[in-house]
C-alpha cells in the first residue's frame, strides 16, 4: 500500500461506483494501473467488498454500536467469538485493551432488551451501547424493483446497469432512472468496506467523540480536515461521531487524536487502538430478500 492506493480508496469512500477511468483521470494514472491496484486490495483483504448503506429503519431497524470491558475470566479470542454467535451483531473489533466494540441492528425495545441479555448470558460485561443514524432521508420508501435494485448492489455496489438490468429483466433505462433517483436523492451511500488491519504496517484506531452542539456539522468539518485520515465505519451517535482512523504508526494516530481534541466543537474524545475485525452482513441481506418476498 502506498499514497497512491489510499488516495484511491479515499475517492470509492465518497462513491465505490465511481469509474477507474474517472479514478485515473483525477489522480494522473491509466485505467489499467488503477484496475490493478484496486484488484490487489480486494485479493488481499484490505477491501472486502463493495456495497450500499441506506435507511434501515425501512427494514424495521434500528443501528446500534456497543462495546464490552475486557474481561479477567475470559480471554480475548473466546470474547471475540462469542460476540459472532448473536445473529444481531454485524461487525465486531477487538481493541488492545481487551475490550470490543460491536454494531449490531435491534427491531424494538424488547428485542434490544433480549439481545443485550445474549450477549450477558455469555458472560460478556456490557460497557455501554447507543443507537446509530446516517444522515440519509428517512421519510421515503422504496419500490419493489427498488429493493430488488439494493439487493444486488448490497452484495456488490460496481454492478453494471447493465448486469443489474439483465438480472432483474428489466431495460437499462428503468435501472439508470430508478439508480439516479436513489442517488439525487441521497437514499442511498455506495460504501467500499474496509480492513486497515489486513494493511501490513498500518495502524488503526477507534475515536469516539461527544461533540457541542450537532454531529452532523461536526462530521464536515472533519471532513474537510485533510490532516485526518480516517474511515467513518459506525455513523453518528447523537451528539456524538464515531471515527476509525488509520495510520503508518501509534504516533500518527495519537497525532490525529489530538487534532480531533483540540475541535472547538469537541466536549469530549477518547481513542483506543484496533488489533482486528470481524464482519457478518446476512441479517440486512435477508430481511431485504425478505422484503421483496413480501411486497
Amino acid at each position: 500500500m502506498d499514497e497512491k492506493d489510499f488516495e484511491i480508496l479515499k475517492i470509492l469512500d465518497k462513491n465505490c461506483r465511481t469509474s477507474y477511468a474517472n479514478i485515473a483521470r483525477a489522480l494522473s494514472l491509466t485505467v489499467r494501473t488503477v484496475s490493478r491496484r484496486v484488484g490487489l486490495m480486494l485479493e488481499r483483504g484490505v477491501i472486502k467488498n463493495f456495497s450500499v448503506q441506506f435507511n434501515y429503519n425501512l427494514l424495521g431497524f434500528r443501528h446500534h454500536i456497543g462495546s464490552t470491558y475486557p474481561s479477567q475470566e475470559m480471554k480475548h479470542e473466546d470474547l471475540f467469538k462469542a460476540l459472532q454467535k448473536v445473529p444481531e451483531i454485524i461487525r465486531v473489533w477487538e481493541l488492545i485493551d481487551g475490550s470490543l466494540t460491536f454494531r449490531f441492528f435491534s427491531r424494538d425495545p424488547m428485542h434490544l432488551e433480549n439481545i443485550l441479555n445474549k450477549i450477558i448470558n455469555l458472560g460478556i460485561k456490557i460497557r455501554g451501547h447507543e443507537e446509530t443514524r446516517t444522515h440519509i432521508p428517512f421519510d421515503i420508501s422504496f419500490s419493489l424493483i427498488d429493493w430488488r435494485i439494493i439487493f444486488i448492489l448490497f452484495k456488490n455496489s460496481r454492478a453494471t446497469q447493465s448486469e443489474i438490468a439483465f438480472t432483474l429483466d428489466v431495460s437499462e433505462k428503468t435501472i439508470m432512472r430508478r439508480l439516479k433517483r436513489m442517488e439525487n436523492m441521497r437514499l442511498i451511500q455506495f460504501t467500499p468496506e474496509i480492513n486497515f488491519e489486513a494493511i501490513s504496517g498500518m495502524v488503526s484506531g477507534i475515536v469516539p467523540i461527544e461533540t457541542i452542539g450537532t454531529s452532523k456539522n461536526m462530521y464536515f468539518k472533519i471532513k474537510k480536515d485533510k490532516s485526518i485520515k480516517y474511515w467513518r465505519n459506525a455513523g453518528s451517535v447523537l451528539p456524538s461521531i464515531v471515527l476509525f482512523l488509520y495510520g503508518q504508526s501509534l504516533t500518527e494516530i495519537y497525532e490525529m487524536y489530538l487534532r480531533l481534541n483540540s475541535y472547538p466543537e469537541v466536549k469530549n474524545c477518547s481513542l483506543v487502538f484496533v488489533v482486528k475485525n470481524w464482519e457478518n452482513s446476512t441479517i440486512i441481506e435477508d430481511s431485504i430478500l425478505e422484503k421483496i418476498q413480501q411486497s
